[in-house]
């Protein structure tokens, strides 16, 4: 008897699981239709920011330069 439950409990788990996973689902799938919308009304193409450039020498640190690349002589190269 106490199995059956179980049995029961874990099928309504797994129902309300997938509920969640599709309302999820229906509502990304809605937010991406409306985005798609918006910008064949506007036809407006948007460009990327350009990337800044990366600093050399291991960046700024309040000690100056590191002591590892000092030492070993390697340019590290970060983004900023």
């Amino acid at each position: 008897m106490f199995a059956l439950f179980l049995i029961a409990l874990l099928a309504l788990t797994a129902v309300a699981a997938l509920g969640v996973l599709a309302d999820s689902g229906l509502r990304w799938w809605s937010a991406f239709g409306q985005l798609r919308r918006e910008m064949r009304m506007t036809s407006a193409t948007v460009a990327l920011p350009s990337l800044r450039p990366a600093i050399a020498k291991g960046g700024h640190t309040a000690f100056g330069r590191c002591s590892v690349s000092a030492a070993t002589g390697i340019q590290l190269k970060r983004a900023a």
